[in-house]
Formats: C-alpha cells, structure tokens, sequence
C-alpha cells in the first residue's frame, strides 16, 4: 500500500504542473483523489463527501449533482447558498447578471487596445454564449490567470528614452507621445556638438589659424543654431581646407631642412674620408639598413636618395680610419661609457621632474604646466575644465600609528587608484604630502562631483593592508569647475575651500553636494 500511495503522490504531482495549477491545499487534494479513484485505491478522507452526502435527503442530492461537487469545501458552499437561498428564482437570477455582467466586462477589455486580451476575451465571450458547462468556465478561467500571471508591461519604459510618459492612461500616453515628436530637439544638438567641432579645428601641426578660430569659437558658443546654417558650414569646410594645407606646407617645411641638413652631413664625410679610412664591413652594414627603410610619402622620396647616397660615399672612398681608430678605442670606450651614464642619469633627472617617484602620478611642477595648457585652451577656446582635489583623511594618524612606511604604501596605492580610474584626456598629481589633484578638461561641475564621489567610494571600500594588518582609510574632495570663477588661481582656491569644507562637515565626502 506504502508503494501505491507514494505512486499517487507523485503522480497527482505531476498532473497539478502538467495543468497549470496552483499548488494549494484543495487543488493537490482534488487531483490526488482522482488519481487514486483512477487506481481503485480507497482513501478515506476522498471518500468524505459521498460519506456526507448519503445522509443528505433525495432532493437535495438530485440538486447536487448539477453542480459536481468534489470536494466537502464545495459541498459546505452548496450547503450554505442552499440554507441562504430564498427560492430558487432569484439564485438564476443572479447567475444570469452575473453571467451579463461578465460579458459587458469581456467586450470592454476588447476595446483596451491589447491584441492578446482582445483576442482572449473573443475566445471567452464565444464560450459563454455556446458552451455555457463547468469544465468551459473553468478552463476560460485558468487561461485568464495565465494572462494575468504573465502579463509584462516593461516594453512601456522604452518611450521613458524620449521624455516623461503617462502610462497610466491610454488616450494620455498618445498625447504625451505626439508633444515628445512636435518637440524641436535640434537647437539641443546644435549646443551638444558645438564643443565637438571647436575641438577638432584646434591646430594640430601647423600654426597661423589661431584668431580665424577664435572668432568662430566664440561665434558657435554665442549661437549654436548657426550650425544650420549653409553660409557657417562652408566657413568651417573652408577653415578644415586652410588646416590641412597649412599641415601639407609645414611637412614640406620640415623635409626642405632635412634636406639641407643631410647635404651638410654628406659634405661632412667627404671631407672626412679624404684623410682616413671607415671599415668597409660596417660601411656595408649601414648600407644595407638604410636600403630596408621605405618611405610611402612622395615626399620622402629625396631623403630616401641621400641617405643612400651617403652609404655608397662611405663604401666607396673611406680606406684609413679604421687603423686610426683601433688606438684609440680605449679612450672611445670610456667616453662612450661616460656618455651613456650621463645619458641615463638624465633620462632620469627628467622622469624625476615629471613623475613623482612614490605615487607615480605627476609632480606639482608637471601639474603647473598642466594647469597652463588647459587655461591657455579656455582662454583662447573657451575649452572648459575642472578641478578635483582629493586629500586623505587622517593622514597624520595612520603614520603615527603604523609608521612611515604603512603611509608611503597609503599613498602609493591612492595614486594606482587614480591612474586606473581617470580617463586618458584627464591629469592627475601630487599636488603635495597627502594631497592630490585631478584636472578634468571639457567636465562640468555635476560629472567631476560623480567622479570626486566615485574615487571616494573605490578609495573606502579598498582593503589598505600593511603587514597583514587591515588600515581603513577614507578621502574628502573639493571640486570647482573653471568657468565659474574669474582666474585659474580663484578657481584653486575654491577647489582647495571645498575641500576643507568636506573635512569640517565630518571627512569622507565631497563638496559641493549636488
């Protein structure tokens, strides 16, 4: 018996998911009964309501069966509308407005607009006027559900791209819709790509364009809509013609010199190889690499001649410096080591002056000329940017606490953080001890604060270990953009302002809050 009932179990299981029904107490237990009906295995609490209804009289069990009771919830809802009817009369009554109600609400979901509650609520209409049974009713009833249950507006959100949207009512949502397309959005684009086409007449390798762009900068900024205009696009393709003409002169420019400093070596050597030698295997050498070189430039081609010609002159007429120089190879050994070291010791004096050594960010001296370049673009372009400054919080403590060595790994770490997270046209420095500064070019206010609070949060979040030891550390930030203040050097002030404010309304925050 054990075997059969788990049999059963999982078979009416099965039939409740095949289905579609909802795992509740009575629909498992009407399954279950029926599957054990189906097996002829009698369970007592199935057998509850034929139990119940013997001792009911004739009448009414004639009356039961019109509406297939199967379950002793059903039988006790029969029992009770039964005790509670009046006569029988009114019951039909309200059946068949019940019955109309349900289909005035039908053909009102068919005006809704919807295809699938259109096309199941014709489905359902067609049901209860020609299949009017239990089984039709329950079966419409489980597919409303279904609809229901499934039923997914997120498609809704995608006019959320295009401005505000009432959702809530049909008739609202087409107006809303038809205002969003009347909209004239074009003076918007206009501003937006105003700062794209300064940015790309900007002189690259010619000069001499620098008052023809100011004055259109300036005319771009005041107007954006000129954009449309036919008489300023031909001024902007007349001004991309200039640049690129100017850059061709400036390249024939540089290769003129290039010339005349190549004729100048090859004189040089000719007076050289008339009293020494150069080894005609190295001479053979330098040959063959310049013949590897290619120039795809029309105007390289020159360079490419003499630079050749240079060789074959060094094959063809040097006989006697090789000798010469064997004695004196020592003496060229040690210069050339002397130079190398000195080389060296200046490639890192210079790295020195940019790079600070422990952050590897940029020193306060690159940030200055930083600071230079991008208020010479405002100035000259109206180019606008921002200033970030990011100082640790309770910096004293942490090397009072843990020692030098746990600060300069603080420090260092900061300054990874900062390389990893700011864009490749950004800037960012020690401008000093604990304190760094980020200069954002084309950022207004609102960004550079998402960024300021961004560094922020990656910063509070980082696990700072030193020695296997967990030191939390936090940063306050001050931002201040450019173009709100008269001078680069005001425009500092307010940053470094901020900042203190951030650190006097309790640290690790940015100011000013949007």
């Amino acid at each position: 018996m054990a075997t059969t009932i788990n049999e059963i179990i999982k078979e009416a299981l099965e039939r409740v998911k095949a289905e579609h029904l909802n795992l509740t107490p009575d629909n498992y237990a009407a399954v279950f009964c029926k599957v054990a009906k189906q097996k002829g295995v009698i369970v007592e609490d199935c057998q509850k309501v034929d139990k119940y209804t013997k001792k009911l009289e004739s009448s009414v069990i004639a009356d039961m069966k019109r509406f297939n009771i199967a379950s002793l919830d059903e039988l006790l809802s029969f029992l009770v509308a039964r005790v509670n009817r009046v006569n029988e009369g009114d019951a039909i009554k309200m059946i068949n407005a019940l019955n109309l109600l349900s289909k005035r609400l039908l053909q009102a979901i068919t005006l809704l607009h919807d295809a699938k509650a259109t096309s199941l609520a014709n489905a359902s209409l067609e049901r209860i006027d020609f299949h009017q049974n239990i089984q039709s009713i329950e079966l419409v009833k489980d597919k409303w559900f279904d609809f229901i249950s499934n039923y997914n507006d997120h498609y809704l959100k995608k006019l959320d791209l295009y401005g505000h949207v009432n959702k809530d009512d049909l008739e609202m949502m087409v107006r809303d819709i038809v205002k969003l397309l009347d909209k004239d959005t074009s003076g918007e684009l206009y501003k937006a790509l105003v700062p794209l086409i300064i940015a790309s007449l900007v002189p690259s390798i010619a000069s001499g364009m620098n008052d023809e762009l100011a004055n259109i900068s300036a005319e771009l900024r005041q107007s954006p809509d000129a954009l449309g205009t036919p008489a300023l696009q031909k001024e902007i393709r007349s001004l991309i013609g200039k640049r690129i003409e100017l850059d061709k002169a400036e390249v024939q420019k540089k290769v003129s010199v290039l010339d005349k400093v190549l004729d100048e070596i090859n004189k040089r050597i000719a007076e050289l190889i008339q009293s020494s030698q150069v080894s005609h295997e190295q001479v053979k050498g330098i040959r063959a690499d310049l013949q590897n070189i290619n120039f795809s430039h029309d105007s390289f081609e020159t360079v490419h001649a003499k630079l050749l010609h240079i060789a074959s002159s060094l094959e063809s007429e040097t006989k006697t410096l090789h000798d010469k120089m064997l004695s004196n190879q020592e003496t060229i050994t040690k210069l050339q080591n002397r130079v190398n070291k000195l080389e060296s010791a200046l490639v890192a004096a210079k790295q020195e002056v940019k790079i600070d050594f422990l952050t590897h960010v940029a020193t306060k001296r690159a940030l200055s000329a930083e600071l230079g370049r991008v208020e010479e673009a405002f100035m000259r372009y109206k180019i606008d940017y921002t200033l970030c400054f990011i100082d640790i919080d309770y910096f004293k403590r942490v090397n009072d606490t843990f020692g030098h060595e746990a600060g300069d790994v603080i420090l260092s770490t900061v300054g990874k953080i900062l390389r990893k997270y700011v864009r490749q046209v950004d800037f960012a420095g020690r401008y000093g001890g604990e304190e760094f500064l980020v200069v954002l070019p084309s950022t207004d206010l609102v960004h550079a604060i998402h960024f300021a609070d961004k560094i922020r949060s990656i910063v509070e979040q980082f696990k700072f270990l030193y020695k296997n030891e967990r030191i939390s550390v936090t940063v306050s930030c001050g931002v201040a953009q450019r173009s709100q203040y008269t001078s680069k050097e005001e425009t500092l002030s307010a940053a470094d302002a901020f900042l203190y404010k951030a650190k006097e309304a309790g640290r690790n925050q940015v100011m000013p809050v949007l």
